[in-house]
């Protein structure tokens, strides 16, 4: 038996025949449908469905964060309270709570609280000098978000 081996090269591909076209046709649809559906499984991976927050620690949550005195009078003394809740699930503590003048006081409870209670801040002010209020007063604590800022504003006349 005699077998003619036969070499293709470049030159021998006949560009105009039917099943070279349908070839390069299906290859070419292969490669796009495929990009395609890459391109879609990329934007699914890029937006991941929803995930409700889960806290694990102390999480704190304020009632209000900001107090308005309202219009005072120089030598007033008046008092804000600011109620805030253990959102999470240990218990909550508060290290600090600073004041932004001496004009202010603050009072909280020392205790941890626990996890669904409620405590408060009482913020006591003493009008000193004529002009607009705007003090901030920074609550620092165990919880995830562990420093606030709450604010007092107000209006002091003469």
């Amino acid at each position: 038996m005699n077998y003619k081996l036969q070499v293709m090269n470049f030159k021998s591909l006949n560009f105009k025949s039917l099943n070279f076209k349908l070839f390069c046709f299906s290859a070419l649809l292969l490669f796009c449908s495929s990009a395609l559906f890459a391109q879609n499984k990329a934007k699914k991976d890029a937006e991941p469905p929803f995930v409700p927050k889960v806290t694990t620690g102390a999480e704190i949550e304020f009632d209000k964060v900001a107090f308005d005195y309202g219009t005072l009078e120089i030598g007033d003394v008046k008092t804000g309270v600011f109620t805030y809740k253990n959102v999470g699930n240990r218990p909550l503590v508060l290290f600090d709570v600073i004041v932004s003048c001496d004009c202010t006081e603050v009072e909280w409870q020392k205790e941890p609280v626990m996890p669904g209670k409620t405590a408060t801040i009482k913020v006591i002010y003493t009008a000193k000098t004529a002009g607009l209020i705007s003090k901030q007063i920074t609550v620092q604590s165990n919880a995830q978000t562990d420093r606030i800022r709450l604010q007092l504003k107000g209006n002091v006349k003469d």
